[in-house]
Protein backbone atom coordinates (compact mmCIF):
# COMPACT_ATOMS: atom_id res chain seq x y z
CA UNK A 1 0.00 0.00 0.00
CA UNK A 2 1.20 3.56 -1.36
CA UNK A 3 0.49 6.29 1.09
CA UNK A 4 -0.10 10.01 0.46
CA UNK A 5 0.66 13.13 2.74
CA UNK A 6 -1.42 16.62 1.96
CA UNK A 7 0.70 18.95 3.73
CA UNK A 8 -0.15 21.71 2.24
CA UNK A 9 -1.64 24.04 5.01
CA UNK A 10 0.86 22.46 7.63
CA UNK A 11 3.62 24.98 8.04
CA UNK A 12 5.05 25.68 11.91
CA UNK A 13 4.24 24.58 14.97
CA UNK A 14 2.62 21.83 16.63
CA UNK A 15 1.52 20.68 12.98
CA UNK A 16 4.71 20.43 11.85
CA UNK A 17 5.98 19.25 14.57
CA UNK A 18 3.07 16.13 14.50
CA UNK A 19 3.85 14.70 11.73
CA UNK A 20 7.59 14.89 12.01
CA UNK A 21 7.56 12.60 14.71
CA UNK A 22 4.75 10.61 13.13
CA UNK A 23 6.86 9.95 10.68
CA UNK A 24 9.97 9.54 12.46
CA UNK A 25 8.34 6.98 14.84
CA UNK A 26 6.06 5.28 12.57
CA UNK A 27 6.69 1.44 11.23
CA UNK A 28 5.23 1.38 7.71
CA UNK A 29 6.60 -1.96 6.54
CA UNK A 30 4.66 -3.69 10.05
CA UNK A 31 1.25 -2.59 8.01
CA UNK A 32 2.07 -3.11 4.36
CA UNK A 33 2.71 0.06 3.74
CA UNK A 34 5.82 0.24 0.62
CA UNK A 35 5.96 3.70 -0.16
CA UNK A 36 4.61 7.26 2.05
CA UNK A 37 4.68 10.34 -0.57
CA UNK A 38 4.92 13.78 1.06
CA UNK A 39 3.71 16.99 -0.51
CA UNK A 40 4.82 20.07 1.37
CA UNK A 41 6.48 23.65 1.53
CA UNK A 42 10.11 23.82 1.76
CA UNK A 43 9.81 24.97 5.01
CA UNK A 44 8.09 22.35 6.18
CA UNK A 45 9.95 19.52 4.26
CA UNK A 46 13.19 20.49 6.35
CA UNK A 47 11.60 19.47 9.25
CA UNK A 48 10.70 15.89 8.43
CA UNK A 49 12.99 12.99 8.37
CA UNK A 50 14.93 11.47 5.72
CA UNK A 51 13.70 7.63 5.60
CA UNK A 52 14.20 5.16 3.39
CA UNK A 53 10.43 4.85 1.49
CA UNK A 54 9.41 8.23 2.19
CA UNK A 55 9.47 10.52 -0.63
CA UNK A 56 9.24 15.05 0.62
CA UNK A 57 8.30 16.37 -2.58
CA UNK A 58 8.58 20.15 -2.34
CA UNK A 59 5.63 22.19 -4.17
CA UNK A 60 6.51 25.48 -4.89
CA UNK A 61 3.08 26.39 -5.16
CA UNK A 62 3.22 25.54 -1.32
CA UNK A 63 6.02 28.21 -0.72
CA UNK A 64 3.21 31.05 -1.51
CA UNK A 65 0.58 32.53 -0.76
CA UNK A 66 -2.67 30.95 0.86
CA UNK A 67 -4.68 31.36 -1.89
CA UNK A 68 -1.81 29.37 -4.00
CA UNK A 69 -1.46 26.50 -1.57
CA UNK A 70 -5.89 26.00 -1.60
CA UNK A 71 -5.80 26.55 -5.62
CA UNK A 72 -2.89 23.32 -5.61
CA UNK A 73 -4.89 21.01 -2.89
CA UNK A 74 -8.17 21.78 -4.43
CA UNK A 75 -6.82 21.29 -8.07
CA UNK A 76 -3.29 19.49 -8.27
CA UNK A 77 -3.20 17.36 -5.06
CA UNK A 78 -5.36 14.28 -6.74
CA UNK A 79 -4.32 14.43 -9.99
CA UNK A 80 -0.49 13.25 -8.29
CA UNK A 81 -2.26 11.06 -5.88
CA UNK A 82 -3.95 9.08 -8.25
CA UNK A 83 -1.14 8.57 -10.16
CA UNK A 84 0.89 7.36 -7.13
CA UNK A 85 -1.39 6.52 -3.94
CA UNK A 86 -3.49 3.63 -2.84
CA UNK A 87 -5.20 6.26 -0.06
CA UNK A 88 -4.43 9.88 0.97
CA UNK A 89 -3.75 11.43 4.87
CA UNK A 90 -4.90 14.83 5.23
CA UNK A 91 -4.06 16.02 8.63
CA UNK A 92 -4.60 19.55 8.62
CA UNK A 93 -8.59 18.68 8.09
CA UNK A 94 -9.47 20.56 5.28
CA UNK A 95 -9.95 18.68 1.75
CA UNK A 96 -12.95 19.33 -1.15
CA UNK A 97 -10.36 17.68 -3.57
CA UNK A 98 -11.79 14.38 -5.57
CA UNK A 99 -9.27 11.78 -4.47
CA UNK A 100 -10.69 8.74 -2.77
CA UNK A 101 -10.29 7.38 0.12
CA UNK A 102 -8.85 9.55 2.57
CA UNK A 103 -8.20 9.54 5.67
CA UNK A 104 -8.54 13.28 8.16
CA UNK A 105 -8.01 14.46 11.58
CA UNK A 106 -10.16 16.64 13.52
CA UNK A 107 -8.04 19.45 15.06
CA UNK A 108 -9.61 22.73 15.82
CA UNK A 109 -12.99 22.46 18.35
CA UNK A 110 -13.46 26.58 18.33
CA UNK A 111 -14.77 25.58 14.37
CA UNK A 112 -17.56 23.50 15.65
CA UNK A 113 -18.38 24.89 19.39
CA UNK A 114 -20.83 27.69 18.57
CA UNK A 115 -20.04 29.89 22.15
CA UNK A 116 -16.37 29.51 21.43
CA UNK A 117 -16.43 30.81 17.73
CA UNK A 118 -18.83 33.55 18.82
CA UNK A 119 -16.48 34.80 20.71
CA UNK A 120 -15.16 36.45 18.13
CA UNK A 121 -18.39 38.66 17.73
CA UNK A 122 -19.02 39.50 14.22
CA UNK A 123 -15.38 40.38 12.31
CA UNK A 124 -13.03 38.58 9.76
CA UNK A 125 -12.27 35.80 12.01
CA UNK A 126 -15.49 34.67 12.78
CA UNK A 127 -16.08 34.96 9.42
CA UNK A 128 -13.08 32.50 8.76
CA UNK A 129 -14.93 30.30 11.46
CA UNK A 130 -18.11 30.01 9.53
CA UNK A 131 -16.24 29.47 6.41
CA UNK A 132 -13.98 26.55 8.10
CA UNK A 133 -16.89 25.03 9.57
CA UNK A 134 -18.80 23.69 6.43
CA UNK A 135 -15.23 23.02 4.31
CA UNK A 136 -14.12 20.61 7.65
CA UNK A 137 -17.75 19.29 7.43
CA UNK A 138 -18.05 18.58 4.33
CA UNK A 139 -14.09 16.91 4.42
CA UNK A 140 -15.07 15.33 7.38
CA UNK A 141 -18.84 13.55 5.29
CA UNK A 142 -16.68 12.61 2.84
CA UNK A 143 -13.39 10.75 4.17
CA UNK A 144 -13.49 7.39 4.81
CA UNK A 145 -12.08 7.38 8.12
CA UNK A 146 -11.68 10.40 10.90
CA UNK A 147 -8.74 10.56 13.44
CA UNK A 148 -10.37 12.28 16.87
CA UNK A 149 -7.36 13.27 19.41
CA UNK A 150 -9.58 13.14 22.86
CA UNK A 151 -12.86 11.61 23.82
CA UNK A 152 -14.27 15.31 24.49
CA UNK A 153 -13.38 15.72 20.89
CA UNK A 154 -15.05 12.68 19.61
CA UNK A 155 -18.42 13.04 21.29
CA UNK A 156 -18.96 16.27 20.81
CA UNK A 157 -18.92 15.86 17.14
CA UNK A 158 -20.92 12.73 16.95
CA UNK A 159 -23.02 14.23 19.73
CA UNK A 160 -24.26 17.98 18.30
CA UNK A 161 -23.08 17.21 14.73
CA UNK A 162 -23.94 13.76 13.85
CA UNK A 163 -24.58 14.63 10.37
CA UNK A 164 -20.88 15.50 9.42
CA UNK A 165 -19.93 11.62 11.06
CA UNK A 166 -23.19 9.77 10.52
CA UNK A 167 -21.63 7.82 7.48
CA UNK A 168 -17.66 8.18 8.18
CA UNK A 169 -15.71 5.54 11.04
CA UNK A 170 -14.06 7.57 13.74
CA UNK A 171 -11.51 6.89 15.25
CA UNK A 172 -9.43 7.72 18.32
CA UNK A 173 -6.10 8.40 18.49
CA UNK A 174 -4.49 10.73 21.32
CA UNK A 175 -1.19 12.67 20.93
CA UNK A 176 2.01 11.87 22.53
CA UNK A 177 5.19 13.43 23.49
CA UNK A 178 8.42 12.32 23.92
CA UNK A 179 10.15 12.53 27.11
CA UNK A 180 11.20 15.79 28.47
CA UNK A 181 14.79 15.80 29.82
CA UNK A 182 14.85 17.86 33.18
CA UNK A 183 17.02 17.93 35.76
CA UNK A 184 14.68 17.17 38.47
CA UNK A 185 13.06 13.68 38.09
CA UNK A 186 9.22 14.03 37.36
CA UNK A 187 8.22 12.56 40.38
CA UNK A 188 9.80 15.21 42.07
CA UNK A 189 8.02 18.40 42.42
CA UNK A 190 10.16 21.92 43.35
CA UNK A 191 9.85 22.86 46.88
CA UNK A 192 10.74 26.06 46.92
CA UNK A 193 10.89 28.66 44.08
CA UNK A 194 13.63 29.91 42.40
CA UNK A 195 15.32 33.35 44.35
CA UNK A 196 11.55 33.30 46.27
CA UNK A 197 9.84 33.78 42.93
CA UNK A 198 7.02 31.79 41.38
CA UNK A 199 7.70 31.31 37.76
CA UNK A 200 3.91 30.46 36.12
CA UNK A 201 4.19 29.38 32.41
CA UNK A 202 1.65 29.32 29.24
CA UNK A 203 2.81 27.73 26.52
CA UNK A 204 -0.26 28.52 23.85
CA UNK A 205 -1.32 30.73 20.81
CA UNK A 206 -2.79 33.73 21.71
CA UNK A 207 -6.66 33.78 20.62
CA UNK A 208 -9.30 34.91 22.67
CA UNK A 209 -10.46 31.59 24.15
CA UNK A 210 -7.21 30.94 25.68
CA UNK A 211 -7.86 33.87 27.91
CA UNK A 212 -4.30 35.61 28.32
CA UNK A 213 -5.57 38.58 29.74
CA UNK A 214 -7.61 36.85 32.56
CA UNK A 215 -4.46 35.17 33.34
CA UNK A 216 -2.37 38.36 33.49
CA UNK A 217 -5.28 40.40 36.08
CA UNK A 218 -5.63 37.07 37.90
CA UNK A 219 -1.56 37.32 38.69
CA UNK A 220 -1.52 41.21 38.89
CA UNK A 221 -3.75 40.40 41.95
CA UNK A 222 -1.66 38.01 43.55
CA UNK A 223 1.11 40.47 42.97
CA UNK A 224 -1.27 43.52 45.00
CA UNK A 225 -2.03 40.60 47.63
CA UNK A 226 2.50 40.14 48.19
CA UNK A 227 3.18 37.20 45.90
CA UNK A 228 6.22 37.16 44.63
CA UNK A 229 4.92 35.91 41.07
CA UNK A 230 6.12 36.25 37.63
CA UNK A 231 3.88 35.15 34.23
CA UNK A 232 6.00 34.00 30.97
CA UNK A 233 3.62 33.31 28.04
CA UNK A 234 5.06 31.42 24.96
CA UNK A 235 3.44 31.11 21.45
CA UNK A 236 2.12 33.90 18.26
CA UNK A 237 -1.75 34.69 17.83
CA UNK A 238 -4.41 36.40 16.27
CA UNK A 239 -4.05 40.72 16.31
CA UNK A 240 -7.29 41.28 17.95
CA UNK A 241 -6.28 38.50 20.42
CA UNK A 242 -2.96 39.70 21.15
CA UNK A 243 -3.71 43.42 21.72
CA UNK A 244 -6.21 42.56 24.29
CA UNK A 245 -2.88 40.63 26.10
CA UNK A 246 -1.36 43.71 25.69
CA UNK A 247 -3.87 45.87 26.90
CA UNK A 248 -3.98 43.63 29.99
CA UNK A 249 -0.01 43.58 30.45
CA UNK A 250 -0.56 47.56 30.23
CA UNK A 251 -2.75 47.86 32.80
CA UNK A 252 -1.10 45.92 35.39
CA UNK A 253 2.26 47.69 35.25
CA UNK A 254 4.09 47.83 38.26
CA UNK A 255 7.99 49.32 39.35
CA UNK A 256 8.75 45.86 38.38
CA UNK A 257 8.03 44.12 35.17
CA UNK A 258 6.67 40.26 36.30
CA UNK A 259 4.64 39.66 33.02
CA UNK A 260 7.00 38.35 30.43
CA UNK A 261 5.82 37.61 26.08
CA UNK A 262 8.37 35.93 24.42
CA UNK A 263 6.21 35.75 21.54
CA UNK A 264 6.31 32.56 18.86
CA UNK A 265 9.08 30.30 19.83
CA UNK A 266 11.10 27.52 18.18
CA UNK A 267 9.67 24.29 19.36
CA UNK A 268 12.96 23.62 21.20
CA UNK A 269 13.42 26.66 22.88
CA UNK A 270 9.76 26.16 24.06
CA UNK A 271 10.71 22.79 25.44
CA UNK A 272 13.05 24.44 27.53
CA UNK A 273 11.30 26.81 29.37
CA UNK A 274 9.22 23.88 30.96
CA UNK A 275 12.72 23.42 32.70
CA UNK A 276 12.57 26.73 33.87
CA UNK A 277 8.90 27.06 35.27
CA UNK A 278 7.67 26.21 38.66
CA UNK A 279 3.78 25.64 37.56
CA UNK A 280 2.36 25.07 34.69
CA UNK A 281 -1.34 27.24 33.91
CA UNK A 282 -3.54 26.42 31.49
CA UNK A 283 -7.19 28.61 31.29
CA UNK A 284 -8.10 27.57 28.11
CA UNK A 285 -11.92 26.79 27.44
CA UNK A 286 -11.72 25.15 24.06
CA UNK A 287 -9.88 22.52 23.15
CA UNK A 288 -9.29 19.24 20.99
CA UNK A 289 -6.18 17.71 23.16
CA UNK A 290 -4.21 20.85 24.45
CA UNK A 291 -0.35 18.95 23.65
CA UNK A 292 0.81 21.45 25.50
CA UNK A 293 -0.73 20.01 29.18
CA UNK A 294 1.01 16.41 28.47
CA UNK A 295 3.90 18.28 27.46
CA UNK A 296 3.72 20.02 31.34
CA UNK A 297 3.27 17.20 32.76
CA UNK A 298 6.31 14.99 31.07
CA UNK A 299 8.82 17.47 32.12
CA UNK A 300 7.03 16.83 35.70
CA UNK A 301 5.14 20.48 36.62
CA UNK A 302 2.13 20.40 38.61
CA UNK A 303 -0.79 21.95 36.67
CA UNK A 304 -3.55 24.24 37.18
CA UNK A 305 -5.98 23.79 34.60
CA UNK A 306 -9.45 25.39 33.69
CA UNK A 307 -11.96 22.61 34.01
CA UNK A 308 -13.21 22.98 30.52
CA UNK A 309 -13.84 20.15 27.74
Amino acid sequence: MRIGIDASNIRAGGGVNHLKNLLLFAEPEQYGISKIIVWGGKTTLERLPQNAGLDLLEIQSLNQSLYKRYLWQQTKLGKLANECCDILFVPGGFYLGGFRPYVTMFQNMQIFESKERNREGFSKEWLRLRLLKWAQSRTFRDASGLICLSEYARNYLTQYHSSVTAQTPVKLITHGTKKIQNEHSVSVIKKTPNNGTLKLLYVSTVKKYKHQWNLIDAVGLLRKEGTHIQLHLVGGGDPQALNLMQDAIHRNKSDKNFIFYHGNLPYEQTLEWYHKADIFVFPSSCETFGISLLEAMTAGLPIASSDRG
